[in-house]
């Protein structure tokens, strides 16, 4: 059985698309067995942890049960990846596919500022590196594709964290930002959202964290159009 130790854990989440039979869930910011029955002792997902925080040991357990994982993984990641397909990509024959490339794909004059991983809320441990003394950007998910210069504008010397405040649980989503806050110093926060109802509730939700978690935080925050253009800016 597969074991987890949640002090080295970051919850970086790769143990998790790399179990094929979905055992394993982030909760409360750290990987977890969701149920023993799901887990097959093979172990696929130890070589992906960038923190060893996973081992097997040899314990008095139930059965594995294949069946009920894979019905598992179809609620959960759909039907695609409940047919024993990888759910992960071999990176060798990605590299191996690029260098039939002659020209380059993404322009030289283009530039990540993206200084942590992962970005989804839902998969940020609260006691994240990044997070410590951060200047922190929660994003609407729309907002990277809509805004075209997103990292030079606004990514550069900051954290990120992206959200959707449409299709994601609000109360999951409060928890962890209040988890946030409570275990960081974060020195000032920018929040982009989208020109669209959906995204009007995101600013709120991270004002009333901050009063939840007794931080007194500088809040600023951008309304993007679907055309790409700020709208407008505030202070909260």
């Amino acid at each position: 059985m597969i074991q987890i130790d949640e002090e080295k854990c970051n919850g970086c989440g790769l143990c998790i698309t790399n179990c094929e039979e979905g055992a394993l869930e982030i909760i409360d910011g750290v990987a977890k067995v969701v149920s023993e029955t799901f887990c097959d002792g093979l172990g696929a997902c130890i070589g992906h942890c960038p923190e060893d925080a996973l081992t097997l040991k040899e314990v008095d357990t139930v059965e594995f049960n294949e069946e009920a994982a894979m019905e598992h993984v179809r609620k959960t990641r759909g039907t695609e990846q409940a047919s024993n397909c990888s759910p992960t990509v071999d990176m060798s024959e990605v590299e191996a596919a690029a260098t039939i490339e002659t020209e380059p794909v993404r322009s030289t004059e283009a530039v990540s500022y993206l200084q942590n991983f992962p970005v989804k809320l839902k998969l940020m441990a609260p006691n994240h590196p990044a997070l410590r003394e951060a200047s922190l950007l929660i994003t609407a998910d729309c907002t990277s594709i809509a805004y075209p210069s997103i990292h030079e504008d606004f990514l550069k010397g900051k954290t990120v964290i992206q959200v959707c405040p449409k299709f994601e649980d609000a109360q999951a989503n409060m928890t962890k930002l209040v988890q946030i806050f409570s275990a960081n110093d974060i020195s000032d926060v920018t929040v982009l959202v989208m020109q669209v109802p959906c995204c009007s509730g995101l600013v709120r939700m991270v004002k009333q964290a901050t009063s939840m978690a007794s931080k007194e935080i500088p809040i600023s925050s951008l309304i993007i159009g679907v055309k790409g253009e700020i709208l407008s800016t505030a202070t909260v």
